[in-house]
């Protein structure tokens, strides 16, 4: 009997030649999928990704069995949204830390094997990238495969599509998927020369049923309907909740979902499983949007490490850093960047090769320290400027009751510059400076408990121990500098 491991998946094959369009029924106990196939070049193909251990009977248009075995290796399955983090569906905690390749399967065989090569030695697993190939500065270069033959007037044939070109673009996402690499899938965009961007609603839905019906068995998918939806002049809203809605109720396995955008944030919507936002001021973006919305808050796009000519393209590489600590210490996620000039107009961020910035190590550390320490959400709030709050010292009431006199827009704005960067769970408590350069710094820890504090220096990728099993009110000196981090632990056992 044929083995598969559970989050892979079986791919069945049927001649289309006299098929109609097959579909098969998977079965296991009370787990039961229909899954519909898709044409590849002669063949209609089946794909089923089983999420149960044991055997699995399939029927319809074919027929057969196959045992599921255990997951192994990197393989966790599908990533969900858990509350405001992530989880895989074997439970195991999923810490994304994003970087962007828009259109890195676009390019010549070599330059995607070293985009490979350099994500094996990378930090990311996960990966922003686009079906279709984008046109604008550093992306002038024509594409090999496209996803669709061209009808005889020249127009693309959304019912034809060119199998070598889905074929290279499952391969690579196969390839990420074995080295732990989430595929974030960017379906639409509108830096597009070749009319893509133009496509009737119908072609739309046409399209997209054939990526869901080829990719959803992939376990490392997360569907993005966009890359900034709202510089798309020809799509409604109502066209991207048909797309939203279409792609939730037809994927079998119910992947992560989201929609990006430049200026607007996409309303929230009962098929959005995150919020995929871009914003420069990442602190302000995900605490407004994990209090509005109550899912997951990634900032994928707050600007990019480099050198170019556009502000978005020319962050250093502690701005970069800072932006990670920032949002990873509020509870939220960060998707990284890079765009440094070259003659050959091989830029990270859009056609991948090497990565030359220096923010890639520190945030290779801070994926080290952070993973040590589970899910954060964010420390403090609104309570202290709330003139109902019996707890606020007499000498703050002038004070905070001038910010609250404030018109609403600035008294948001007043408010959030004053919530600290800090972020806490049952055994960790962590601080961050940011740009600021205190000489101390005053933490209270629980009194029933006893903490280790350490200070942590992003920049310089330093942790040192400053105080063992303290708790209360405690003074921590620190070096005056921008990007210091303080790290409270709770010992074991320690009350």
């Amino acid at each position: 009997m044929q083995k598969i491991e559970k989050y892979d998946f079986i791919e069945l094959c049927l001649e289309a030649e006299g098929c109609s369009e097959p579909q098969v029924e998977f079965a296991n106990g009370d787990n039961t999928y229909k899954i519909k196939g898709f044409r590849d070049g002669n063949n209609f193909l089946v794909r089923f990704m089983p999420q149960a251990e044991g055997i699995w009977r399939y029927s319809g248009d074919m027929f057969g069995e196959f045992l599921c075995v255990p997951n192994a290796g990197n393989n966790h399955g599908p990533v969900k949204a858990d509350v405001f983090h992530f989880k895989y569906a074997d439970g195991t905690r999923c810490f994304p830390i994003g970087t962007t390749c828009y259109a890195w399967i676009h390019q010549t065989p070599e330059l995607i094997a070293q985009t490979l090569e350099t994500l094996a030695k990378a930090p990311f697993n996960k990966l922003r990238m686009c079906v279709f190939p984008k046109a604008m500065p550093f992306n002038k270069n024509e594409p090999v495969l496209y996803p669709f033959h061209k009808r005889e007037d020249g127009s693309w044939d959304v019912n034809n599509p060119d199998s070598k070109f889905w074929c290279l673009l499952e391969d690579n996402i196969g390839k990420l998927r074995d080295m732990g690499i989430e595929a974030d899938l960017i379906l639409f965009h509108p830096y597009d020369r070749w009319g893509f961007s133009k496509f009737s609603r119908e072609e739309n839905l046409v399209y997209l049923d054939y990526c869901i019906c080829r990719l959803s068995a992939y376990c490392n998918i997360w569907w993005s309907l966009a890359n900034e939806y709202d510089l798309i002049p020809t799509k409604t809203h109502e066209d991207w909740d048909a797309f939203g809605e279409k792609t939730a109720a037809d994927d079998p396995y119910g992947h992560l979902l989201s929609n990006h955008n430049c200026f607007a944030a996409y309303p929230q919507r009962d098929w959005m499983t995150h919020s995929s936002i871009q914003r420069r001021d990442v602190k302000g973006a995900v605490i407004h949007y994990r209090n509005e919305r109550g899912i997951p808050v990634i900032i994928d796009e707050f600007g990019y490490e480099g050198d170019i000519e556009y502000g978005w393209g020319s962050l250093s590489a502690f701005e970069v850093v800072n932006c990670f600590w920032l949002c990873n210490t509020l509870g939220g996620y960060c998707t990284h960047g890079e765009t440094f000039y070259r003659e050959d107009e091989v830029l990270w961020w859009a056609k991948g090769g090497k990565l030359h910035g220096e923010s890639v190590k520190r945030i290779a550390y801070m994926r080290d320290v952070m993973s040590g320490l589970g899910n954060l959400d964010p420390m403090g709030g609104t309570a202290f400027f709330d003139p109902n709050n019996h707890d606020i010292k007499p000498e703050h009431e002038v004070f905070i009751r001038a910010i609250m006199a404030m018109p609403e827009s600035e008294r948001s704005q007043m408010i959030l510059s004053f919530s600290p960067n800090a972020g806490s769970n049952d055994d960790y408590m962590l601080k961050y400076f940011a740009r600021s350069c205190p000489s101390y710094a005053d933490i209270n820890l629980p009194e029933n408990g006893k903490y280790r504090v350490e200070v942590i220096d992003v920049w310089e990728m330093t942790r040192s121990t400053v105080s063992e099993r303290v708790c209360g009110n405690v003074r921590i000196n620190l070096p005056g500098k921008e990007g210091i981090a303080v790290l409270a632990s709770r010992l074991d056992g320690e009350n």
